[in-house]
């Protein structure tokens, strides 16, 4: 970690704030529920739509210890390590500059009674203890694509095939890591109540937002969304609009432009999505010592997805340089009509 980094670190560890209820309603609404009798329950990483057990209540935090069975080790821990973060040669305002202008030139248009298709990668650290101080970790896999209601007003679908899962660097995989290797689930999203409108996430809703980045980012600090500080709330609001979603043309360039000017954003030169397709990383380092970068094409600015990379070794309890978290967002386009599920849609709280 150099200097610059180390700085950055220091500046963004104020007190927790407490967890707002709305912002909490908002991300219980984001959730389908797993299939009965499953034991484990997956982390989330600032993601929505993660299948839960019943009852079980997940919000956006990096790092959740929660219940679930343990099992011994299987073969050998394969860590997934990379170099830490190098600076890019251009400014985060100069990669995010240029990602609004390429976003600008596309556009898609959804009507309201269309979906919006999401197909993406993903890996993210799933956490279990047995109550009793043991403790495993592991990086779970998986292809999603998921079907959302434009306007929010029809139940969508989300189509889950579970990886192999990777190990956890510095943590052996538990057996019970591979239960769900190689099946795929099929869900039900429901039609939740509505929430506040500064939590909604609907292609209806964001297509309502400023067009312009001084309006943007004041709706990025709208409200209590809890976390440690407003600047980390405010950047963990970027990825909630981007993740499996689409954002109108006007809306993502003033995006771009907005998540500039949040203190503590910088840009790395080394960065890579889960489909291993190279990029430069634009991100700030959380209060768990890991850094949550948007991955962006070298040359065409385009989204490819998310990374989440250890910087402080201490806090996140795994080697600095450690990759804990990636997605690649494969495709987005739109649908007339989206899968039927006959399970019971669950997942509103």
């Amino acid at each position: 970690m150099n200097e610059d980094e180390i700085q950055l670190v220091a500046r963004i560890r104020p007190d927790a704030a407490p967890y707002d209820p709305a912002a909490k309603a908002a991300a219980r609404r984001g959730l389908a529920a797993a299939s009965a009798g499953r034991t484990s329950v997956r982390s989330l990483w600032r993601r929505p739509w993660v299948a839960l057990p019943a009852g079980a209540l997940a919000v956006g935090v990096a790092a959740t210890v929660l219940a679930g069975g343990t099992g011994p080790e299987r073969g050998p821990v394969q860590e997934v390590v990379v170099a830490l973060p190098r600076l890019a040669p251009m400014s985060a305002g100069e990669v995010l500059g240029r990602a609004a202008r390429a976003a600008a030139r596309t556009d898609l248009e959804p009507r309201d009674d269309q979906f919006v298709k999401v197909e993406s990668e993903t890996m993210y650290g799933a956490f279990a203890g047995d109550g009793k101080g043991a403790e495993s970790r592991h990086l779970y896999r998986t292809r999603r694509v998921i079907w959302q209601s434009a306007d929010g007003t029809r139940e969508g679908s989300l189509r889950i095939e579970h990886l192999e899962p990777k190990a956890y660097p510095g943590w052996p995989i538990p057996e019970s890591a591979y239960e769900e290797a190689g099946t795929v689930d099929l869900h039900r999203l429901p039609v939740c109540d509505p929430v506040p409108d500064h939590l909604r996430t609907d292609h209806a809703a964001v297509r309502r937002l400023p067009a312009d980045a001084e309006g943007m980012r004041a709706h990025l600090y709208t409200g209590d969304r809890g976390g440690n500080s407003r600047d980390e709330a405010a950047w963990t609001r970027v990825g909630d609009l981007l993740r499996e979603n689409y954002v109108p043309a006007a809306q993502r360039a003033a995006l771009f432009e907005a998540a500039a000017t949040i203190p503590g954003v910088d840009a790395v030169g080394d960065a890579e999505d889960a489909a291993g397709r190279k990029g430069i990383g634009v991100g700030r380092v959380g209060p768990d010592g890991v850094r949550e970068d948007l991955v962006f094409h070298p040359e065409t600015f385009e989204l490819l997805g998310e990374r989440g990379i250890v910087v402080d070794g201490k806090r996140a309890q795994s080697p600095a340089g450690s990759l804990v978290a990636s997605t690649a967002q494969l495709s987005v386009t739109v649908v007339d009509e989206a899968p039927r599920v006959e399970e019971e849609a669950t997942g509103c709280g």
